[in-house]
């Protein structure tokens, strides 16, 4: 898998990243409120194969001390093939010397991410009202 990181790098296709994120579970989004979306973030990952986008994430920082990992996505028909250890790989080599890197994991991936050294918090809190709240609850995000 060839990542590029950045916007600058490569032409996105917004509606197929929609439907990226969609496929591998992430919940339907607007193509272009995630182009706004990675277009605020400061790391933005995208990963071809054959020139097929299949692998993305993004994330905000303050830069010094903390970053915000969010839509850690590998096309379903690819998982399994190492290529998350990659993209990983490299958004770990980015975040990683920030300090603290956050992020809220749909449910069945938890273990995935404890192999980048990642811990459950006993802490962690989330602001979200109406049918933002009701979507968090229904797919196990909040009690």
């Amino acid at each position: 898998m060839e990542i590029f990181v950045s916007l600058s790098h490569c032409h996105i296709d917004w509606q197929q990243l929609a439907e990226l994120l969609e496929a591998a579970g992430l919940g339907k989004r607007d193509p272009q409120m995630m182009k706004k979306v990675y277009q605020n973030s400061q790391f933005c990952y995208f990963g071809f194969v054959k020139g097929e986008l299949m692998a993305t994430a993004h994330a905000i920082s303050d830069m010094t001390s903390v970053a915000y990992l969010a839509d850690v996505a590998i096309h379903p028909r690819l998982q399994g093939h190492g290529y998350g250890h990659q993209l990983m790989a490299r958004v770990m080599q980015d975040l990683a010397p920030l300090g603290k890197v956050f992020i809220y994991s749909v449910p069945d991936k938890l273990t995935f991410y404890k192999k980048y050294g990642f811990h459950d918090l006993t802490t962690g809190m989330v602001y979200a009202q109406g049918t933002v709240l009701e979507r968090l609850q229904n797919n196990g995000y909040v009690r």
